[in-house]
């Protein structure tokens, strides 16, 4: 079977990429080190620097470089033959996932030869769909060699005649330009992933290959400096996806590399870069949606990007409020938009609205966003959260900066004019916007807090904000309303909003909290 004739060749080499015990390494050194003198060793480095034991150095002696500190290690040949290894090429692990049956499977080798002579007659009638997949993910298929002379290439083409969406991400081939050879007759190739792959060689001349078909690219976790990087880029020159996420460029490979992108693309993913500012260069692209999640940055650009529709920011350092509004300056398209994983929290002592109204001052703050977080918002909620933000504003509860075009535009919008609008009209605007009410609880007074609510809210989210600041269980509580009469009203039904129970400012919900008994009374 493959996997015992794998084990028992071991002829691998200086760069090579194994995976043993089901972790990644690549082959640094291959020979006796002092330790075991009679036996062959291989020094390795693990993709999860976690894994390793040393820096290339034992007893003293330094064998080998690794590119993160104590991310390698010195295993012996009956080690890894005792863990097993596996390396196919790109043709088996077609054929052994989309191809022949389990016994044709069995019969092949890893040598071309075999493959060459098997002869498609003799692949059962399943082969026959080869040529109509249209998506092929072979992702973590321990394909070390794409093809090994031109008849297996031709064969592979013929085969692979209508794959648009080809996925060999976390695979062990290591050499670019026969991965540029590979894929350059597949032209029906639209996606492309090779994320979590290590090119450490074949970096010679990439230019003669044309590789325009495809139009989406992930090149993930690849550990390529920004000039490699740039160098295969030239042969995508009409890319409109590129994915460079948790390649550790920085900021200075960022900016040159942005240089040599082509004009065509639309979105771009550098998340996980260890960025700590927006690179300028975005200014003179044409990008539509813009991943920059997980870095260090903390403001906006100070120039305007035009044509950035959706923005994903997300695990990043803002933290004050006001750079929203930088945002909402730079990028004056943004329909779409992720600041999930910064520090908003309000700074102001005034009412708590909990998460909601977080929600709602951030969405009311940009002039066309109508997706926040993930979370789609329709007319009606971005009209309550602009109404609430503007009241928060009036009442001076926020600290925004009125000058501002995005100001301007809200209250034109609203017919607020603040020269014209007698002082009880604001009021009146102001009261039905944002209820303050008491809470109060048969458990004792010292149960007893103010709250500040929209209408909007249903009288469930009511009871989660009421229960988590009085530590209770939402299951036993009941609501009941109290108006300025002295009037009692029980609050149910879970999902309508409280004002259908006319609840107003100042009025008082009691809170009742249901014994066990009458809990299991109910049921």
């Amino acid at each position: 079977m493959l996997k015992q004739m794998a084990e028992t060749q071991m002829s691998y080499e200086v760069g090579d990429r194994l995976k043993i015990g089901g972790y990644c390494c690549t082959v640094k050194f291959i020979g006796a080190i002092k330790s075991w003198p009679s036996v062959k060793a291989y020094g390795v480095e693990w993709d999860d620097p976690n894994r390793g034991r040393n820096s290339g150095t034992v007893d003293g002696i330094h064998y080998f470089d690794v590119n993160y500190p104590n991310s390698g290690s010195f295993l012996k040949e009956s080690k890894i033959k005792t863990l097993g290894v596996r390396r196919i090429n790109f043709f088996e692990a077609l054929l052994e996932k989309y191809g022949s049956s389990s016994s044709d499977i069995r019969s092949l080798s890893i040598g071309s030869k075999k493959i060459e002579s098997l002869g498609f007659e003799k692949l059962d009638a399943k082969n026959k769909n080869l040529k109509k997949l249209r998506k092929i993910t072979l992702r973590d298929s321990d394909i070390a060699t794409l093809f090994q002379n031109q008849n297996e290439l031709d064969i592979i083409v013929r085969e692979c005649t209508s794959v648009n969406d080809l996925d060999l991400s976390l695979n062990l081939f290591t050499n670019v330009g026969s991965l540029c050879k590979f894929l350059e007759p597949l032209k029906s190739l639209r996606t492309l992933d090779i994320s979590q792959n290590k090119l450490l060689s074949g970096w010679g001349d990439l230019g003669r290959y044309d590789l325009s078909h495809i139009t989406k690219l992930r090149l993930s976790s690849c550990d390529l400096s920004w000039e490699q990087i740039g160098k295969l880029l030239k042969n995508f020159n009409v890319l409109k996806m590129l994915d460079l996420s948790c390649n550790k460029l920085t900021y200075v490979g960022i900016q040159n590399l942005m240089t040599v992108v082509t004009p065509a693309l639309e979105e771009l993913n550098i998340t996980g870069n260890n960025l700590e500012s927006f690179p300028e260069h975005l200014a003179h692209m044409a990008l539509k949606d813009l991943n920059i999640s997980n870095n260090n940055i903390s403001k906006a650009l100070p120039i305007v990007v035009q044509s950035i529709e959706t923005l994903d920011l997300s695990e990043n350092h803002f933290k004050v409020r006001s750079r929203i509004d930088d945002l909402n300056i730079a990028f004056p398209s943004l329909k779409n938009i992720r600041l999930n994983g910064n520090d908003l929290k309000s700074d102001e002592s005034s009412a708590d609205i909990e998460d909601q109204a977080t929600f709602y001052e951030v969405l009311a703050r940009f002039d066309h966003v109508m997706v926040l977080n993930g979370s789609i918002c329709d007319r009606k909620t971005r009209r309550e959260a602009e109404m609430y933000f503007i009241s928060k504003v009036l009442n001076s509860e926020l600290d925004y900066d009125i000058s501002l075009p995005r100001w301007k535009r809200l209250i034109e919008s609203y017919g607020i004019g603040t020269k014209t609008l007698s002082l009880n009209k604001i009021k009146e605007r102001r009261k039905s916007l944002v209820l303050k009410i008491k809470v109060t609880s048969v458990e004792g007074s010292d149960s007893d807090l103010e709250l500040s609510i929209l209408p909007s809210f249903t009288v469930r989210y009511v009871k989660s904000i009421i229960c988590r600041k009085l530590k209770l269980d939402i299951l036993r509580v009941n609501l009941t309303h109290e108006n300025c009469k002295g009037m009692l009203n029980e609050i149910t039904h879970n999902f309508c909003p409280v004002s259908d129970f006319s609840v107003v400012e100042g009025d008082i919900i009691h809170v009742h909290v249901a014994s066990k008994c009458q809990e299991s009374k109910k049921h």
